[in-house]
């Protein structure tokens, strides 16, 4: 286990007592952590009750097989969401995750009750689906600031780390300390520490497999597994990468705007200087370790996506996707790809944000970034 319950809760001791001068002790911060992390330790528990009943119950999962998954990386905030639920429309080739089962119902055990639930639901003419649909709405509602949030959604698979305390969004919650930012550097940790991570991840693809049905391909989005390329062509050697890149300009004030609402929650400013850096130097790392690895990989194995140029056509990239890694696109998801294509050409972004208000300056993120903004003419001004 990457993070093992005792670090976690030295986590959880310095968020509240954190050792910079500027870190957050407020009444709100103890009071929301107090709430939500015998909540979260709760839920973990009950997941590792699935995760042994299905040792017991579902251990045909184990002989799944992970078939040319296709992983949506990149820069955040670079068109990674839109791009996966335009391919998550292909259900013919494709499964990816839903929130709901990354969740409540990682494990087989727990999505069979789920499914279950579900159905039951259905039969007696949907009674639950009200509330279900306020209890979304109610604790989902506050992340529509970085996209919007449905538990039928397809969602970034990152949260099946969660249960290992893997997950890069404990950095919301967690952000002083450096067991979290090591993620953010996952192909340069060593073996030790991949191993168990990597070996945890695929499990839990199995098992989403299993309950999917075979024959479908793993459609998989994150921006925070970008630090895992290598580490996912080594464990997936069949596995296609898209790697999402937008100017670097509009990036990084979007990633910082898209975190803030979620550290004012935990009483900590994202333009607080230690932070913010921490952040501008993941998303540098993001894109000088994409380009380097990339440049090794085939080019009938991975592609580019330049967020501008892939939503001038979405259906004419995508199909081109297709047409370089072998497949063949059905008739009824060309059809959804037309729809698709007009609301990428209509897209307009409803946040607005700009890097001043973070305290930096254009030229210095055009120099941090020169070798993107090189390889894709990026850094000639962004609105």
């Amino acid at each position: 286990m990457f993070l093992s319950v005792k670090l976690f809760f030295r986590l959880l001791r310095l968020t509240l007592l954190p050792p910079w001068p500027t870190g957050p002790r407020t009444a709100k911060r103890f009071g929301l952590l107090l709430l939500l992390v015998p909540l979260f330790l709760l839920l973990q528990a009950f997941h590792w009750i699935g995760f042994l009943l299905d040792e017991v119950l579902f251990r045909a999962y184990k002989q799944v097989e992970v078939r040319e998954p296709l992983f949506i990386v990149g820069l955040p905030r670079s068109g990674t969401t839109f791009l996966h639920r335009v391919f998550s429309k292909d259900t013919d080739r494709f499964t990816t995750t839903r929130l709901w089962e990354l969740l409540f119902a990682p494990s087989v055990t727990e999505r069979k009750l789920w499914l279950g639930i579900g159905g039951l639901n259905r039969a007696l003419g949907k009674p639950f689906t009200r509330l279900g649909r306020w209890g979304e709405k109610a604790g989902l509602g506050w992340l529509d600031v970085i996209h919007e949030v449905s538990l039928d959604d397809p969602e970034e698979d990152y949260f099946l780390l969660l249960p290992v305390f893997a997950c890069f969004l404990l950095v919301v919650p967690f952000p002083y300390h450096e067991a979290v930012w090591r993620l953010s550097r996952f192909d340069l940790l060593p073996e030790r520490e991949r191993g168990p991570i990597l070996a945890f991840y695929k499990s839990a693809l199995q098992r989403h497999l299993f309950v999917a049905g075979p024959g479908r391909q793993l459609l998989s989005k994150n921006p925070s597994f970008t630090p895992f390329i290598r580490s996912l062509r080594t464990t997936f050697p069949d596995g296609k990468i898209l790697c999402c890149v937008r100017e670097p300009a509009e990036v990084v004030p979007s990633l910082l705007s898209s975190v803030r609402e979620g550290a004012e929650l935990f009483g900590y400013d994202v333009a607080e200087p230690r932070i913010r850096d921490r952040f501008v130097g993941m998303l540098e790392f993001f894109s000088k370790h994409a380009l380097s690895i990339l440049a090794e990989v085939p080019e009938d194995e991975h592609a580019f996506v330049p967020l501008n140029e892939m939503r001038k056509d979405v259906e004419k990239f995508v199909l081109g996707v297709y047409e370089r890694f072998g497949w063949e696109a059905e008739e009824g998801f060309q059809e959804r790809l037309k729809e698709d294509s007009q609301r990428g050409k209509d897209y307009k972004s409803r946040h607005s944000y700009s890097l001043e208000e973070f305290g930096l300056a254009e030229k210095e993120i055009s120099l941090r970034f020169s070798d993107l903004n090189a390889r894709f003419g990026f850094g000639g001004g962004h609105q």
